[in-house]
């Protein structure tokens, strides 16, 4: 398997999801239900979701929510915004993370 696709999680035959993994690494800040936050590094986004390494060795709960920010400023010098994700996956080196999106 080639970098790029060890930094997306995988090869395309075991991409469960329909949007395409981009391999990036950014600092991420991440806040469990409880209100702590830890600090982790993105491994890919996608449209839907998002893979974070977890630095400090506390995986939030399979199925817990969870806000997650880039801790690297935008183009504009703003802060990123804060986003909920579900947690839906756990290995050896961090967590998958799926985007809520609010209805309004």
């Amino acid at each position: 398997m080639g970098k790029i696709e060890e930094m997306a999680g995988g090869d395309n035959t075991t991409n469960k999801r329909g949007n395409i993994r981009h391999p990036i690494e950014v600092p991420i800040r991440l806040i469990n239900e409880q209100g702590e936050e830890q600090q982790a590094t993105s491994g890919n986004v996608s449209d839907c979701g998002l893979y974070v390494t977890i630095i400090v060795d506390h995986k939030p709960p399979i199925g817990s929510i969870v806000q997650v920010q880039v801790l690297t400023p935008l183009g504009d010098g703003s802060e990123a915004p804060i986003n909920k994700a579900e947690v839906m996956r756990h290995d050896g080196e961090g967590a998958g993370l799926k985007f809520i999106f609010d209805e309004e």
